[in-house]
């Protein structure tokens, strides 16, 4: 088998799969948004909550960003560190 006629049916192939995936795909997102939704029904839900619910998932939304911040700073601080190491091991 040579590689041209290797490439010559997986590249149509992915392209093939890529095209009959896309419909499922927009279905998926459509059904379960990735991201904040603006649909009437989501937005009725939200504005049916009572203004103590309302500040309180925010409060907890703001509370898990700080933590992601601060974990993220954390692991980058700890690379630094390890790399520092590593480093100072192998090049004194």
């Amino acid at each position: 088998m040579s590689a041209a006629w290797i490439a010559g049916l997986s590249i149509p192939g992915i392209y093939l799969l890529a095209g009959l995936s896309m419909p499922l795909l927009l279905w998926w997102e459509r059904r379960r948004p990735s991201a904040y939704s603006r649909r009437p029904e989501v937005l009725a839900e939200w504005r049916g909550m009572s203004t103590e619910a309302q500040a309180a998932h925010d409060n907890a939304v703001l509370d898990a960003e700080e933590a992601a911040e601060e974990a993220a700073r954390r692991a980058g601080q700890r690379a630094v560190e390890d790399a520092a190491r590593t480093n100072a091991l192998y090049r004194p």
